[in-house]
Parts: structure tokens; C-alpha cells; sequence
């Protein structure tokens, strides 16, 4: 069965949407059709230097995405969205996203897909774990399957700055400046890579929370 994977990155000097497209392209190498998207724009946050080349550069391609909706994520199979570290948090951009799909948790739309997660921190011990949990939350309350790293998985062992059990990670330094180096990327091809494998074997089983409300009257 072919997977349908939709990525929805939220990204400022962008190294979380070249993680996000490593990422993608992962899911595609396994043959599933792929999504990337992003969240609603939004004016550059105190901690961004809207005069620089590399932030200018990636708001570009980033504002050429398509904005995600409702719709790429009951077409999808798997989700993996990812935004940078904000206080050991998700983005406001990305929550703001999470809250506009409340529909669908009603719904029960998203119950049996397939969902995992990403990262961008200025420091190793910036709370990208943290963020990644928040971001993995949001899926259990839809009632999805989680999908991490697994150790196996080479330069989860042997990475020196980004990568998690609980989902694919960059280490950008605090001006935002290292980039993502060859295991970070490597780590968000894997994930995107077996979210794929994972998504075409599972059958979601979408039932209305509402009515399960009603019947518990």
C-alpha cells in the first residue's frame, strides 16, 4: 500500500526546512507521495534578524511552500511536523496549526495514522528533547502511532550535535549559523524513511470522539 506523507515544517534561518525536505525525501525514497507544507506566515519574532542574507534567503523558499490545512492531514497516512525550539516548546506558528485541526480530533480523522517529529535548537541542551515531546502529544490525543529513531539507525549513534530516539533534531548555535551537518540530515531521512515504511502497513481506523461522547451519556 503506498503511504501518503504530509511534512509540515515551521522554519526562520532554515535549517529546520532543509531538515524537514532530508526528511521528505526519505518518505519519498520508500515510494510514498509526499506533502511538504508549512504553517501560516508570520511576522519574524524577537529573536530573529530579519536583515540577514540567510534569513531572507529562507523565508523565500519558505514562503513557496503551499500552507498547510485540514485537508493534507486526512489525506495523509503518516504526519511529521517539526518547528524550532522555542523554551523547550513548539513554535507559536506550529500550535496555532495544531489548534486550527481541533476539528479533526472530533472527528476522530487522524485516529490510526501514522506521526513523528522535529527539531531545530541553538544548543545541545536547548530543550529539543522537550520540544520533541510536545510535538508528539498532540498525536497521542488524535489517537495516532508514534515513530522515533531507533538506535540502529548508524548516526544516531555516532552524532556529536542533533538527533533523538524521539524524533530527527538539528544543533543550529545561537545565532543560528551551523547549519545541519551529515548525521543530523542522515537521521531525518531515516525518520521520514520509516514513517513511510510504517504508514504502508497500517490501516487507520478513523471513529467520531463525538459520538463515543454521546454513547458514554
Amino acid at each position: 500500500m503506498t503511504s501518503h506523507i504530509t511534512v509540515i515544517v515551521d522554519s526562520r534561518y532554515g535549517s529546520t526546512l532543509t531538515l524537514a525536505k532530508k526528511i521528505a525525501e526519505g518518505a519519498r525514497e520508500e515510494g510514498a507521495e509526499v506533502r511538504l507544507c508549512r504553517v501560516a506566515l508570520s511576522e519574524p519574532e524577537f529573536s530573529v534578524d530579519p536583515s540577514r542574507v540567510d534569513f531572507i534567503a529562507a523565508q523565500t523558499e519558505f514562503r513557496d511552500l503551499p500552507q498547510a490545512c485540514a485537508e493534507d492531514l486526512e489525506w495523509a497516512t503518516g504526519i511529521i511536523w517539526g518547528s524550532p525550539t522555542r523554551y523547550g516548546l513548539m513554535s507559536t506558528p506550529l500550535r496555532a496549526f495544531i489548534d486550527e485541526i481541533a476539528p479533526l480530533w472530533r472527528q476522530g480523522a487522524l485516529i490510526g495514522k501514522v506521526g513523528a517529529a522535529f527539531t531545530s535548537t541553538g544548543g545541545m541542551h536547548s530543550g529539543n528533547e522537550m520540544t520533541l515531546m510536545s510535538l508528539l502529544m498532540p498525536f497521542m490525543q488524535h489517537g495516532m502511532i508514534i515513530v522515533g529513531v531507533p538506535h540502529s539507525v548508524p548516526e544516531l549513534v555516532h552524532t556529536r550535535s542533533g538527533g533523538s530516539p524521539y524524533g530527527a533534531s538539528v544543533v543550529t548555535g545561537f545565532d543560528g549559523r551551523l547549519g545541519v551537518d551529515p548525521h543530523e540530515l542522515a537521521i531525518g531521512y531515516a525518520l521520514g524513511a520509516r514513517v513511510a515504511r510504517i504508514a504502508g502497513q497500517v490501516i487507520p481506523e478513523p471513529a467520531s470522539v463525538e459520538l463515543a461522547a454521546q454513547a458514554a451519556r
